[in-house]
Protein backbone atom coordinates (compact mmCIF):
# COMPACT_ATOMS: atom_id res chain seq x y z
CA UNK A 1 0.00 0.00 0.00
CA UNK A 2 1.56 3.86 -1.03
CA UNK A 3 0.33 6.36 0.36
CA UNK A 4 2.26 8.60 -1.56
CA UNK A 5 -0.02 10.16 -4.25
CA UNK A 6 -3.26 8.56 -2.44
CA UNK A 7 -6.21 9.77 -0.11
CA UNK A 8 -6.25 9.21 3.68
CA UNK A 9 -9.18 9.55 6.17
CA UNK A 10 -8.34 9.71 10.05
CA UNK A 11 -10.24 9.11 12.82
CA UNK A 12 -9.32 10.23 16.04
CA UNK A 13 -7.06 12.72 14.64
CA UNK A 14 -7.58 15.71 16.63
CA UNK A 15 -4.41 14.59 18.82
CA UNK A 16 -2.67 11.81 20.31
CA UNK A 17 -1.42 8.66 17.11
CA UNK A 18 -4.55 9.96 15.03
CA UNK A 19 -2.90 13.73 14.59
CA UNK A 20 0.52 11.55 14.33
CA UNK A 21 -1.20 9.09 11.62
CA UNK A 22 -2.39 12.53 9.71
CA UNK A 23 1.06 14.06 9.99
CA UNK A 24 2.97 11.29 8.86
CA UNK A 25 1.00 10.77 5.94
CA UNK A 26 1.23 14.07 4.77
CA UNK A 27 5.04 14.17 5.53
CA UNK A 28 5.04 10.66 3.16
CA UNK A 29 3.05 12.43 0.09
CA UNK A 30 -0.15 11.97 1.01
CA UNK A 31 -2.76 13.70 -1.90
CA UNK A 32 -4.91 14.55 0.59
CA UNK A 33 -5.94 13.67 4.52
CA UNK A 34 -9.29 14.31 5.83
CA UNK A 35 -8.68 14.85 9.92
CA UNK A 36 -12.29 13.42 11.64
CA UNK A 37 -12.47 13.71 15.29
CA UNK A 38 -15.20 14.53 17.85
CA UNK A 39 -13.80 17.96 19.05
CA UNK A 40 -14.18 20.20 15.96
CA UNK A 41 -10.90 22.28 17.07
CA UNK A 42 -8.79 20.05 17.47
CA UNK A 43 -9.41 18.47 13.87
CA UNK A 44 -9.03 21.86 12.58
CA UNK A 45 -5.68 22.81 14.35
CA UNK A 46 -4.44 19.15 12.78
CA UNK A 47 -5.72 19.83 9.28
CA UNK A 48 -3.95 22.85 9.85
CA UNK A 49 -0.76 21.63 10.52
CA UNK A 50 -1.22 19.20 7.43
CA UNK A 51 -1.81 22.13 5.16
CA UNK A 52 1.40 23.57 6.46
CA UNK A 53 3.81 20.39 4.80
CA UNK A 54 1.85 21.11 1.34
CA UNK A 55 -1.26 19.04 1.57
CA UNK A 56 -4.67 19.25 1.23
CA UNK A 57 -6.55 18.88 4.12
CA UNK A 58 -9.98 19.39 5.67
CA UNK A 59 -11.13 18.82 8.99
CA UNK A 60 -14.72 17.37 9.91
CA UNK A 61 -16.42 17.03 13.62
CA UNK A 62 -17.70 13.57 13.93
CA UNK A 63 -19.10 11.15 17.26
CA UNK A 64 -17.99 7.69 15.60
CA UNK A 65 -20.57 6.01 17.93
CA UNK A 66 -23.33 8.00 15.97
CA UNK A 67 -24.13 6.24 13.20
CA UNK A 68 -25.76 9.03 11.41
CA UNK A 69 -22.96 10.96 11.79
CA UNK A 70 -20.66 9.09 10.54
CA UNK A 71 -22.03 8.04 7.30
CA UNK A 72 -22.86 11.89 6.11
CA UNK A 73 -19.11 12.33 7.58
CA UNK A 74 -17.67 9.81 5.34
CA UNK A 75 -20.62 10.77 2.01
CA UNK A 76 -19.30 14.73 3.18
CA UNK A 77 -15.36 13.54 2.73
CA UNK A 78 -15.85 11.27 -0.35
CA UNK A 79 -17.37 14.33 -2.43
CA UNK A 80 -14.79 17.01 -1.12
CA UNK A 81 -11.96 15.03 -0.39
CA UNK A 82 -11.72 12.12 -2.31
CA UNK A 83 -12.78 8.40 -1.84
CA UNK A 84 -9.99 7.59 0.62
CA UNK A 85 -7.49 4.71 -0.40
CA UNK A 86 -6.21 4.53 2.90
CA UNK A 87 -8.29 4.80 5.73
CA UNK A 88 -7.47 4.74 9.76
CA UNK A 89 -10.40 4.00 11.99
CA UNK A 90 -8.10 5.05 14.95
CA UNK A 91 -10.97 7.27 17.34
CA UNK A 92 -11.71 5.37 20.94
CA UNK A 93 -11.79 6.21 24.34
CA UNK A 94 -10.49 4.70 27.85
CA UNK A 95 -12.91 3.98 30.33
CA UNK A 96 -11.93 4.89 33.97
CA UNK A 97 -10.28 1.97 35.67
CA UNK A 98 -11.94 -0.69 37.53
CA UNK A 99 -12.04 -4.38 38.74
CA UNK A 100 -14.51 -6.04 36.83
CA UNK A 101 -16.58 -7.21 40.06
CA UNK A 102 -16.89 -3.27 40.93
CA UNK A 103 -17.79 -2.16 37.11
CA UNK A 104 -20.34 0.17 36.30
CA UNK A 105 -22.37 -1.13 32.48
CA UNK A 106 -22.73 2.57 31.63
CA UNK A 107 -19.01 2.22 31.53
CA UNK A 108 -19.06 -0.96 29.40
CA UNK A 109 -21.82 0.19 27.07
CA UNK A 110 -19.44 3.24 26.37
CA UNK A 111 -16.78 1.66 25.44
CA UNK A 112 -18.51 -0.69 23.00
CA UNK A 113 -20.33 2.05 21.63
CA UNK A 114 -17.09 4.15 20.53
CA UNK A 115 -14.26 1.53 19.87
CA UNK A 116 -16.58 -1.62 19.05
CA UNK A 117 -19.34 0.59 17.23
CA UNK A 118 -17.68 3.34 16.28
CA UNK A 119 -14.79 1.23 14.39
CA UNK A 120 -17.32 -0.98 12.59
CA UNK A 121 -19.44 2.08 11.23
CA UNK A 122 -16.16 4.00 10.30
CA UNK A 123 -15.05 0.85 7.94
CA UNK A 124 -18.71 0.24 6.60
CA UNK A 125 -19.03 3.99 6.10
CA UNK A 126 -15.89 4.23 4.42
CA UNK A 127 -15.39 0.98 3.11
CA UNK A 128 -18.53 0.53 0.95
CA UNK A 129 -17.69 3.96 -1.29
CA UNK A 130 -13.90 2.41 -1.21
CA UNK A 131 -14.66 -0.72 -2.32
CA UNK A 132 -17.03 0.76 -5.01
CA UNK A 133 -14.85 3.47 -6.27
CA UNK A 134 -11.64 1.39 -7.18
CA UNK A 135 -9.72 -2.02 -7.15
CA UNK A 136 -7.74 -1.04 -4.49
CA UNK A 137 -7.65 0.12 -0.92
CA UNK A 138 -6.24 -0.42 2.58
CA UNK A 139 -7.95 -0.31 5.99
CA UNK A 140 -5.85 0.41 9.58
CA UNK A 141 -7.79 -0.34 12.90
CA UNK A 142 -6.02 0.76 16.24
CA UNK A 143 -6.37 -1.96 18.99
CA UNK A 144 -3.97 -2.27 21.54
CA UNK A 145 -1.70 -4.62 22.94
CA UNK A 146 -4.29 -5.53 25.30
CA UNK A 147 -5.69 -7.53 21.96
CA UNK A 148 -2.83 -9.99 22.07
CA UNK A 149 -2.73 -10.78 25.50
CA UNK A 150 -1.30 -8.11 27.07
CA UNK A 151 -3.74 -8.47 31.14
CA UNK A 152 -5.20 -5.31 31.77
CA UNK A 153 -6.09 -5.89 34.87
CA UNK A 154 -8.33 -3.26 35.95
CA UNK A 155 -9.86 -2.45 32.64
CA UNK A 156 -11.25 -5.22 31.66
CA UNK A 157 -14.00 -3.14 29.64
CA UNK A 158 -11.23 -1.31 27.70
CA UNK A 159 -9.65 -5.13 27.15
CA UNK A 160 -12.59 -6.41 25.84
CA UNK A 161 -13.38 -3.53 23.31
CA UNK A 162 -9.88 -4.04 21.80
CA UNK A 163 -9.99 -8.01 21.14
CA UNK A 164 -13.04 -6.67 19.32
CA UNK A 165 -11.66 -4.10 17.03
CA UNK A 166 -8.72 -7.47 16.44
CA UNK A 167 -11.79 -9.63 15.78
CA UNK A 168 -13.54 -6.94 12.92
CA UNK A 169 -10.27 -6.53 10.91
CA UNK A 170 -9.17 -10.04 10.46
CA UNK A 171 -13.04 -10.85 9.22
CA UNK A 172 -12.72 -7.79 7.62
CA UNK A 173 -9.66 -9.27 6.04
CA UNK A 174 -11.27 -12.46 4.53
CA UNK A 175 -14.53 -10.52 3.43
CA UNK A 176 -13.05 -7.81 0.81
CA UNK A 177 -12.28 -8.12 -2.56
CA UNK A 178 -8.85 -8.59 -4.26
CA UNK A 179 -6.33 -5.04 -4.06
CA UNK A 180 -8.16 -4.15 -0.63
CA UNK A 181 -6.54 -5.12 2.60
CA UNK A 182 -6.61 -4.60 6.76
CA UNK A 183 -3.99 -4.08 9.35
CA UNK A 184 -4.66 -3.83 12.80
CA UNK A 185 -2.30 -1.67 15.23
CA UNK A 186 -1.77 -2.92 18.60
CA UNK A 187 0.11 -0.24 20.25
CA UNK A 188 1.60 0.12 23.83
CA UNK A 189 1.42 2.83 26.09
CA UNK A 190 1.47 6.38 24.32
CA UNK A 191 1.52 9.57 25.87
CA UNK A 192 -1.85 10.78 23.93
CA UNK A 193 -5.15 11.83 25.84
CA UNK A 194 -6.39 8.50 26.20
CA UNK A 195 -5.91 8.63 29.82
CA UNK A 196 -8.23 11.70 29.95
CA UNK A 197 -11.23 10.46 28.24
CA UNK A 198 -13.46 10.64 31.34
CA UNK A 199 -13.57 14.06 30.62
CA UNK A 200 -15.45 13.82 27.51
CA UNK A 201 -17.61 10.90 28.94
CA UNK A 202 -21.34 11.60 27.68
CA UNK A 203 -24.27 12.24 30.17
CA UNK A 204 -25.88 9.33 28.45
CA UNK A 205 -23.05 7.01 30.07
CA UNK A 206 -22.59 8.74 33.73
CA UNK A 207 -21.30 12.12 32.16
CA UNK A 208 -17.53 14.08 31.91
CA UNK A 209 -15.32 12.60 35.31
CA UNK A 210 -12.28 15.13 36.64
CA UNK A 211 -8.64 14.40 35.45
CA UNK A 212 -6.86 11.77 37.69
CA UNK A 213 -3.33 12.11 38.35
CA UNK A 214 -2.70 8.53 37.57
CA UNK A 215 -3.74 9.69 34.35
CA UNK A 216 -1.09 12.45 34.31
CA UNK A 217 1.65 9.94 35.56
CA UNK A 218 1.05 7.35 32.94
CA UNK A 219 0.21 10.16 29.86
CA UNK A 220 3.81 11.17 31.00
CA UNK A 221 5.37 7.64 30.56
CA UNK A 222 4.20 6.72 27.16
CA UNK A 223 6.17 6.10 23.95
CA UNK A 224 5.54 9.40 21.37
CA UNK A 225 2.59 9.25 19.20
CA UNK A 226 4.55 9.85 15.97
CA UNK A 227 7.11 6.84 16.47
CA UNK A 228 3.59 4.97 16.54
CA UNK A 229 2.74 6.02 13.85
CA UNK A 230 5.23 6.08 11.44
CA UNK A 231 5.71 1.96 12.64
CA UNK A 232 2.21 2.07 12.03
CA UNK A 233 2.24 3.40 8.37
CA UNK A 234 5.71 1.30 8.11
CA UNK A 235 3.26 -2.01 8.48
CA UNK A 236 1.01 -0.47 5.64
CA UNK A 237 3.55 0.05 3.51
CA UNK A 238 4.52 -4.03 4.00
CA UNK A 239 0.82 -4.90 3.74
CA UNK A 240 1.01 -6.81 7.32
CA UNK A 241 -2.04 -7.43 9.58
CA UNK A 242 -0.65 -7.08 12.59
CA UNK A 243 1.33 -4.09 13.22
CA UNK A 244 3.23 -3.84 16.34
CA UNK A 245 5.04 -0.65 17.87
CA UNK A 246 6.34 -1.76 21.07
CA UNK A 247 9.11 -4.88 21.52
CA UNK A 248 8.17 -5.20 25.03
CA UNK A 249 4.49 -6.53 24.46
CA UNK A 250 5.99 -9.75 22.91
CA UNK A 251 6.52 -11.17 26.12
CA UNK A 252 3.07 -11.44 26.50
CA UNK A 253 1.81 -12.61 23.21
CA UNK A 254 4.89 -15.53 23.64
CA UNK A 255 3.13 -16.19 26.71
CA UNK A 256 -0.71 -16.27 25.47
CA UNK A 257 0.64 -18.31 22.36
CA UNK A 258 2.07 -20.92 24.56
CA UNK A 259 -0.72 -21.21 26.56
CA UNK A 260 -3.06 -21.66 23.45
CA UNK A 261 -0.47 -24.40 22.29
CA UNK A 262 -0.97 -25.76 25.70
CA UNK A 263 -4.40 -25.98 25.55
CA UNK A 264 -4.49 -27.97 22.03
CA UNK A 265 -1.75 -30.21 23.40
CA UNK A 266 -4.07 -31.92 25.80
CA UNK A 267 -5.99 -33.08 23.37
CA UNK A 268 -2.96 -34.88 22.19
CA UNK A 269 -2.72 -35.51 18.11
CA UNK A 270 -6.21 -35.96 16.86
CA UNK A 271 -5.41 -35.51 13.26
CA UNK A 272 -7.23 -33.54 10.46
CA UNK A 273 -10.53 -34.05 11.60
CA UNK A 274 -12.80 -31.50 9.78
CA UNK A 275 -15.86 -32.59 11.20
CA UNK A 276 -16.74 -29.73 13.75
CA UNK A 277 -14.60 -27.35 11.76
CA UNK A 278 -17.63 -24.49 11.36
CA UNK A 279 -15.79 -22.93 8.20
CA UNK A 280 -15.32 -26.10 6.05
CA UNK A 281 -18.86 -26.84 7.00
CA UNK A 282 -19.93 -23.78 5.69
CA UNK A 283 -17.47 -23.69 2.87
CA UNK A 284 -19.24 -26.70 1.87
CA UNK A 285 -22.64 -25.78 1.75
CA UNK A 286 -21.86 -22.87 -0.32
CA UNK A 287 -20.26 -25.06 -2.73
CA UNK A 288 -23.44 -27.18 -3.41
CA UNK A 289 -25.24 -23.88 -3.56
CA UNK A 290 -23.27 -23.02 -6.62
CA UNK A 291 -23.58 -26.69 -8.10
CA UNK A 292 -25.78 -26.57 -11.15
Amino acid sequence: MRIQGHTVAVTGAGGGIGAALALSAAARGASAVAVIDIDSAAARETARRVRELGVASAAFGCDVADLTQIEQVADEVCQTIGVPDLLCANAGVNTPPTRLLDGDVNDLRWALSVNVVGTWATITSFGRPMVADGDQGWFLLTASEHAVGVPFAGNGFYTASKHAVLALGDVLRHELPPGFGVSVMIPGLTATGLWRSGSRRPEEFGGPLADSEMAQRVIAAGMDPMVVAERALDGVGAQRFLIATHPHVRAYTDQRTSEMTAAFDVLGNTGGDESFDVSAIIASIRSERRSP
